[in-house]
């Protein structure tokens, strides 16, 4: 009669299987996690595209040797008539996965970008109701050098600049405040209003000193460049 197993090993036996499906499944779940983060629609399809390519080019050379086959010929025969080995195989059904992987994760960061963009587009048409609305809209839209040099500026009326509507935006680009321009890169506050435009700076902490390259009234004083970023932003 055969000796019965110890129910103990029996349970840790089949503790150690759970636990070894469990660390695997989370090695699957880190990977896709990784995958959808990472990758692209197009990487993956390039990938794909190219085993593909020689599957397609190796499998028809092999369907149509004439004669016999060697040992090596022999050799995975199935799959060497795909064109791949048996690696490859696998990495092609890996890629194809992860096709799918990338594919669902582009549509939901889309899917995401598009309720932001509608909850900012109504957030927009809250503050449109309100002055204190519209004075934030405008405090993010224009800056400081754009609402001095516009030409539409008035202290009271439109401190802002803002172009009347159907107007386009146009910015004086000299000192003596005579041509004009809609570039607001070239545009500079004229000496009228350098006294405001100086007050308001210092309201907002900004002084002379910042700059020191002769531009401190002009649009070029407005950004800063950012060698790390290789972009530029908004300095006030």
């Amino acid at each position: 009669m055969a000796k019965s197993e110890n129910p103990i090993d029996i349970y840790r036996r089949h503790q150690r299987k759970k636990e070894l499906k469990k660390n695997k499944t989370s090695r699957i779940q880190a990977r896709d996690a990784k995958v959808a983060a990472t990758r692209t629609v197009e990487e993956v399809q390039a990938e794909i595209s190219a085993l593909e390519r020689r599957r397609d080019r190796f499998g028809k050379k092999v369907d149509g040797h004439a004669g016999g086959h060697d040992d090596d010929d022999r050799h995975n025969d199935s799959e060497r008539k795909e064109g791949l080995d048996s690696a490859q195989i696998k990495k092609l059904e890996r890629l194809r996965k992860e096709l799918k992987i990338v594919t669902a994760a582009t549509k939901e960061r889309q899917a995401q970008l598009e309720q932001r963009q509608l909850e900012e587009h109504k957030e927009l048409l809250a503050k449109q109701k309100t002055v204190e609305g519209v004075k934030k809209i405008n405090e993010e839209k224009y800056s400081l050098v754009q609402r001095f040099a516009s030409v539409y500026y008035d202290e009271n009326m439109n401190p802002f600049g803002a172009p009347p509507p159907g107007q386009p935006s146009l910015y004086y680009c000299d000192e003596e405040g005579k041509a004009t321009t809609r570039d607001a890169r070239g545009a500079v506050v004229p000496k009228r209003l350098r006294d405001k435009f100086d007050g308001e700076r210092k309201k907002r902490g900004l002084d002379k000193e910042t700059f020191s390259d002769g531009n401190y009234y002009g649009c070029a004083d407005n950004m800063a460049s950012d060698p790390s970023a290789g972009k530029r932003r908004r300095l006030w």
